[in-house]
Parts: structure tokens; C-alpha cells; sequence
């Protein structure tokens, strides 16, 4: 009967060890106001109604009015915990936040395969903080982001030099914005800046466009990338991304669907571009990413 006791008591600690472990833990991004905010914004919420557009049937969250910018960090199961982290930015065509649809159903495929997942929260509208550069708010998030990570990595438990970004339509920003420039976008805040913000590996999904003051060279990262066909001209403006990465001697791996449209996210449908996560967690693992 003890040993049954023991045995039941340490299952159960498991247990608790593993459900403290799957709590999100939140940070500010900026120790104090995120740089060029000019307005104060109304409270944030979600604008989705009944009336908006579905995917794969079901509603999503349409964030809006982000202020304060947030990394919101997932842990994967430590028995299957690779040490390498992605930092996920949702879209929303920088007027709002597709957050769970290319935020946090983001952050549950990759906690499944191994990887730490962070969600970044980052400002919107653009237009509230620069109407001319509408992408500059989210490209110094993904730079500052980038930094703090990677600045207490020791504190989450990965390794700095694995850590990776992944974005989604306007969330391609704080991608190529790390990736492909060299340039910090603003002004260094704290020792957290100190950190470089170049990722380990990026991935634009439904995303690709080359961002201003691109310095393409060989200590640029991987580049995974998804589109489809019929996405308007995002998917020509991918294509010629691919040819200047090619170019550049810069590894990149690119897969154009038939169909499919735009804004999907994760949730699967009649088009196998929806199965894109089969192919970007064959990469990850060729590329070393997912070995612990």
C-alpha cells in the first residue's frame, strides 16, 4: 500500500509539474511607452461580429488598438522540450490582430513539436503611429522582441542561438524586418538592445515582400515560405523574394499551392495548402531545430 501511495503521489506531482509548466507567462516588450506612439487609443478589444468572415467555419479574434506590445510565452511538454524557441507574429493587415487564428493556434502546433512558442502582441493600428510607414510600429517589435528573448534565454530555458520567427500576412514584417536588415529601427532602450535581433531561422507565411534597407548576405537566416497561387500578387511578390535570397546565396525553401487564398492560418480545409505545418516540421527538423 505505500509504494502504491508513493507511486500515486509522484504521478500526481507530474502532473501539477506539467500543468504549471503549460501556463503562458506574459511580458511587456518595452520597459516603459513603445517608441513613436502619438495617440492615445481606445481600450483594446475584439471587432469580430457575427457578420465577419469565417475560417474553416469558425469565428477568429480580430484584436485591435494594441498599445502596450506583449510576448505571451508557451512551453512545450519538457519530454519532448527541444530548447529552440519561434516567436510567432499574427496579421491583420496592421489594423488589427488575427490572434488566435495565426497567434495561439500557432503556439499549440509548435509547443506539439518541441518548440518554446511566443506570441507577439504587437502594436496596431500603424497608421496611429506613422501614416507613411504603417509596418514601422511592428517591425521595431519584431526587432525589440527579437533582442529580449534572446537576452533571457537562460531565464526561459532555450538556447539563444535557436531561436526562430515565424509570421502571417502583415505578421511577414517583423519577419523580414530581423531576417533581411541589418539596421536597428530605433533607438536602444535598455541592455536587453545589447542582443542581436538577426533570428536563427524566419519563416513569412503568406508573406513575402522585401523590406526596406534589406542587406542580403550570407549571415542572413533560413527563410521557410507558404503561399498560394490564387493570393492576388502576394504570391508573385514571394516569388521574387525567393529569386533575391537564391541570389543571394541564402537558404530558402518556398512551396506555391494551386489554391487556397489567403488568411487560412493553421485550420485545415478541402486545400492542401492547409498542410503546410507537415512541410515547414520537416524543415525545422532537417535543419537541426527540432533535436534536443
Amino acid at each position: 500500500m505505500k509504494y502504491l501511495t508513493t507511486s500515486f503521489l509522484l504521478i500526481l506531482l507530474g502532473s501539477v509539474n506539467s500543468l504549471l509548466a503549460a501556463e503562458p507567462v506574459t511580458w511587456n516588450l518595452w520597459p516603459g511607452e513603445a517608441p513613436g506612439e502619438i495617440e492615445t487609443l481606445p481600450p483594446e478589444s475584439d471587432r469580430t461580429t457575427g457578420d465577419d468572415k469565417l475560417v474553416a467555419g469558425k469565428r477568429l479574434i480580430r484584436l485591435q488598438n494594441v498599445s502596450v506590445p506583449t510576448l505571451t510565452i508557451y512551453k512545450p511538454d519538457s519530454k519532448i522540450d527541444t530548447g529552440s524557441t519561434v516567436i510567432i507574429a499574427p496579421g491583420g493587415g496592421h489594423t488589427i490582430l488575427a490572434l488566435d487564428l495565426e497567434g495561439t493556434e500557432v503556439a499549440e502546433w509548435a509547443t506539439s513539436i518541441g518548440l518554446t512558442a511566443i506570441v507577439l502582441k504587437y502594436r496596431v493600428p500603424g497608421r496611429a503611429r506613422n501614416p507613411d510607414k504603417t509596418w514601422l510600429a511592428a517591425a521595431q517589435d519584431g526587432q525589440r522582441a527579437m533582442s529580449l528573448v534572446r537576452s533571457r534565454a537562460e531565464e526561459l530555458g532555450v538556447d539563444p542561438d535557436r531561436i526562430g520567427i515565424m509570421g502571417f500576412s502583415a505578421g511577414g514584417t517583423p519577419v523580414t524586418y530581423t531576417a533581411l536588415v541589418s539596421e536597428r529601427l530605433y533607438e536602444s532602450v535598455d541592455k536587453h538592445d545589447d542582443h542581436n535581433f538577426r533570428p536563427a531561422f524566419a519563416a513569412p507565411i503568406y508573406a513575402g515582400w522585401m523590406p526596406e534597407g534589406a542587406d542580403l548576405s550570407e549571415s542572413c537566416p533560413p527563410v521557410f515560405m507558404v503561399i498560394a497561387h490564387d493570393d492576388k500578387d502576394r504570391s508573385i511578390n514571394m516569388a521574387e523574394l525567393y529569386i533575391a535570397l537564391k541570389k543571394a546565396n541564402i537558404s530558402a525553401e518556398m512551396h506555391i499551392y494551386s489554391e487556397g487564398g489567403h488568411g487560412y492560418g493553421l485550420r485545415r480545409t478541402e486545400h492542401p495548402v492547409t498542410s503546410w505545418t507537415d512541410r515547414m516540421e520537416d524543415w525545422l527538423n532537417f535543419k537541426g531545430f527540432l533535436e534536443k
